[in-house]
């Protein structure tokens, strides 16, 4: 008799305490993060600071908390091996430790902004238990974005000269200047050509006077306008309407994007940016038209300056790799209103391929006295023939 009842007592006890647990394990549970710092830079790490607080007197014998991250940033976790600390990138962690009542309990992650964006953490999963473990429970934590627990990751400028080198470039002598756009109408004389040189910069007089082709030497002015297109479709003909085959070479055209802003940052040059990338994902003012194609298209406002230069850093991290319209929509759009988006004479086209179509729109702004330069992100190409007078520039390191 003794034994059954000591066996009734655990099982009234055992199902007491179930019956309590899982109705008010995670009553007065409250999950909060903050962030180190608001803005990073790619590669860069920051700080996320975990606060879970039991308010209630009932403890929490055991918690296991999985602690996850928005794609393109991870936890650097540090291990040792025989002394020797290695990293680990990781998108989650598991922690398990004892909560007791009205316990606060805060922890410190060290986290690796890996890509370019604008990321709002807080995401994190707690499983609890009995005091006899037998029964788990879990609840799902989500924070609100508020600006402590969003950090914008802006792209990281990469050395292009180290990066591109331009079609010309086959043999001989490379020259390298340190602004991407000359002024033809700044003449300081004339040289040899070399076999990089675009046929439109050949003197034929000086030429006709040497016996042998002579290019004229143009002056790279500090106030020279441009404005840059970039390209969302990373193939000519994608799978999808929306969403590009390829999206590392449209990530790695935003990073040349940002390589230009940053080169010319100490110039006070202004520079737009245009693209086909839903504009709403910046902001609903930066749409090229009120209606139609324009609509879908990101048109920003003139940057100039390195003060300017971090707001359109903050641009290129909060564009989404998306496809709004098709590119021929947008390269139609621009040669229809030139006057608005080439107004400065020159286009920087930074692309994933380069195509029949974009060497045709070279050409139609060429007529109209427009300068377009093209980079070109991945080796993939869809024009069969580019003609010499089409500068356009490769990349020739791939990590």
């Amino acid at each position: 008799m003794l034994f059954i009842a000591i066996l009734a007592t655990l099982l009234i006890i055992y199902i007491g305490q179930a019956r309590l647990f899982s109705k008010k394990t995670f009553d007065s549970i409250d999950y909060k993060v903050k962030l180190s710092t608001e803005e990073a830079f790619e590669g860069e790490d920051i700080f996320i600071y975990e606060e879970i607080t039991n308010e209630k007197t009932l403890p929490l014998p055991y918690a296991k908390v999985d602690t996850s991250l928005p794609q393109g940033l991870l936890f650097r976790i540090t291990e040792y091996d025989h002394g020797k600390p290695t990293d680990k990138m990781q998108p989650h962690v598991v922690s398990v430790f004892v909560l007791k009542s009205r316990e606060k309990v805060r922890r410190r992650w060290r986290v690796n902004c890996k890509t370019r964006g604008v990321y709002s953490v807080g995401g994190a999963v707690v499983v609890a238990n009995d005091l006899f473990g037998m029964n788990p429970i879990s609840k799902g934590f989500a924070c609100e974005p508020r600006p402590e627990n969003t950090v914008v990751v802006l792209p990281r400028p990469v050395d292009l000269d180290a990066h591109f080198t331009s079609s010309y470039y086959h043999s001989g002598d490379v020259i390298t200047n340190h602004s991407l756009l000359s002024d033809p109408l700044l003449i300081e004389g004339t040289r040899d050509y070399t076999a990089h040189d675009p046929m439109n910069r050949i003197n034929w007089k000086s030429t006709a006077a040497h016996g042998r082709l002579m290019v004229n030497r143009e002056s790279y002015t500090r106030r020279h306008r441009f404005n840059i297109m970039l390209n969302m479709n990373s193939r000519d003909i994608e799978r999808s309407e929306t969403l590009p085959s390829d999206p590392a070479s449209i990530e790695l055209a935003i990073t040349v994007c940002a390589s230009i802003l940053d080169r010319i940052s100490a110039e006070n040059v202004p520079v737009r940016i245009i693209s086909n990338t839903p504009p709403e994902a910046v902001s609903e003012e930066m749409r090229a038209d009120a209606d139609g194609v324009g609509y879908d298209i990101l048109f920003t406002p003139a940057y100039e300056g390195k003060r300017d230069m971090i707001t359109a850093l903050r641009v290129l991290a909060a564009i989404k790799t998306e496809m709004s319209c098709p590119v021929e929509r947008m390269l139609d759009f621009v040669l229809e209103h030139k006057d608005v988006f080439a107004e400065s004479g020159n286009l920087i086209v930074i692309s994933a391929y380069i195509s029949e179509r974009m060497i045709v729109f070279h050409d139609e702004m060429r007529r109209e006295g427009v300068n377009v330069i093209f980079y070109v992100t991945t080796s993939n190409r869809n024009a069969w023939v580019i003609p010499p007078d089409v500068e356009v520039y490769y990349k020739t390191h791939f990590d």
